[in-house]
């Protein structure tokens, strides 16, 4: 945390990391981007607020207690308080929330007891849900072998492995129908890491992404597709920031959009839908990539620092936002109609960042705003690109009684190419 302390120091309290920039903002009621503080509405659940707690925490000032713990885990690690900080500052709140939860753990003070039984499970069965690891393809069509030889890899993931099987089917089914030469690491396959890093357990998750990157590069593969944003994000951004690995990472949407766009996918059947898009957190401003920086933080007045060079800045903006509205653009029939916070700005779905595991009602709290965001637009059902959103807002539908559909992306592609799950 002391590489971020100049940078803590210079945290106002102007509470910009709770809204959507102002420019942005189409109404006030869905004008929030955090949802940790729009939930429980005390100035530490906010990106500021954990500022000046890993602040504080570097200083002595504070020690680790339950309370403490909740406050810090309660966020979803969307970066939505780092995107609408940018807007007018520098400061890199995820960042400082990454490096405290790290802290958290290194210490022994974290994580949370729920993700410390996944973590036991990752060691032991490779993904965190207890299931046994030779049943990580049990999903896989009959017709389809598992083919060796490739490389192209499809890392299924362990989410879409494991509780959104139909995602890993639909996704295997297209990639046949169009000829697409791929093949997957079956037995190989362990979890990316995105969970241990997520809650900082960063030893763990830098083991196990060592062991991936040796299992691939022994494999000879050379593109990973991906079809879970968590995944996505693990191997575009933080495996290059720890590790050198020169895979090319493309998401399933991007994917799709490119055959589209080179006539190897032809989509033909109507989808009669009107849709909206929900832009998941790690395939959105989570994946813009990381630059590495060396150099010192100088004063310029009071409080204010500037990084001398100057730093690559995320902002969210290079996010994969164009490729999924594109293939749904080209699904004859079907409608698309946008929510207000989109893209950079768009809302968290709620389970990210170990929150449905730890704090379930808080995950479909947040999943249930997304879908009265949705609800306003009159769309017939929620579409995204994510297992862990495909979960939450499923969830949240069947608990809210709502009319609501929910399809991941590649579930409405195989349907205009004439295939079902």
């Amino acid at each position: 945390m002391s590489d971020y302390e100049k940078l803590m120091s210079g945290c106002i309290r102007c509470s910009n990391c709770k809204f959507i920039p102002a420019l942005q903002v189409k109404s006030q009621k869905f004008s929030s981007i955090c949802p940790s503080i729009e939930r429980y509405n005390f100035h530490a659940y906010s990106g500021g607020g954990k500022t000046i707690i890993g602040q504080a925490m570097l200083k002595g000032r504070i020690e680790y207690t339950d309370e403490l713990l909740n406050v810090i885990y309660r966020c979803t690690a969307c970066g939505g308080c780092d995107v609408s900080c940018k807007f007018f500052f520098e400061l890199e709140p995820l960042e400082v929330i990454s490096e405290l939860r790290t802290h958290c753990v290194e210490s022994g003070a974290g994580p949370m007891p729920q993700h410390k039984k996944w973590m036991e499970s990752i060691e032991l069965n490779h993904n965190p849900y207890g299931e046994p690891h030779e049943k990580r393809l049990s999903w896989l069509p009959k017709n389809i072998g598992l083919k060796e030889g490739f490389e192209t890899a499809y890392f299924v993931g362990c989410t879409t492995s494991y509780r959104r099987k139909e995602i890993a089917q639909a996704t295997t089914k297209i990639f046949d129908k169009a000829g697409m030469k791929f093949t997957m690491l079956g037995s190989e396959e362990y979890c990316c890491g995105s969970p241990l890093i997520r809650v900082g357990a960063r030893k763990d998750a830098l083991n196990l992404m060592r062991s991936n990157v040796e299992k691939l590069k022994s494999l000879g593969i050379k593109r990973i597709v991906t079809s879970c944003a968590g995944c996505y994000s693990m191997f575009k951004v933080e495996y290059p920031r720890y590790l050198k690995t020169d895979f090319e990472v493309i998401h399933t949407s991007e994917l799709l959009d490119s055959m589209l766009r080179n006539g190897e996918l032809e989509l033909t059947k109507e989808v009669p839908l009107r849709v909206t898009y929900h832009d998941p957190c790690h395939l959105g401003r989570i994946s813009e990539p990381y630059t590495p920086w060396q150099g010192q933080m100088v004063k310029v007045v009071s409080r204010v620092y500037i990084p001398v060079p100057p730093k690559v800045i995320r902002r969210g903006t290079n996010g994969v936002y164009e490729s999924p509205r594109n293939v749904l653009k080209g699904i004859p029939g079907l409608e698309l109609v946008e929510m207000e916070r989109i893209k950079e700005y768009a809302y968290c779905c709620g389970a990210g960042g170990g929150v449905k595991s730890a704090f379930p009602d808080f995950a479909l709290w947040t999943a249930g705003n997304r879908i009265e965001e949705a609800k306003a637009t009159e769309a017939e059902a929620i579409v995204s690109c994510c297992p862990f959103c495909s979960t939450n807002l499923r969830d949240a539908i069947k608990e809210r009684g709502e009319r609501m559909e929910f399809y991941d992306l590649t579930e409405l592609v195989l349907k205009s190419m004439g295939g079902r799950v």
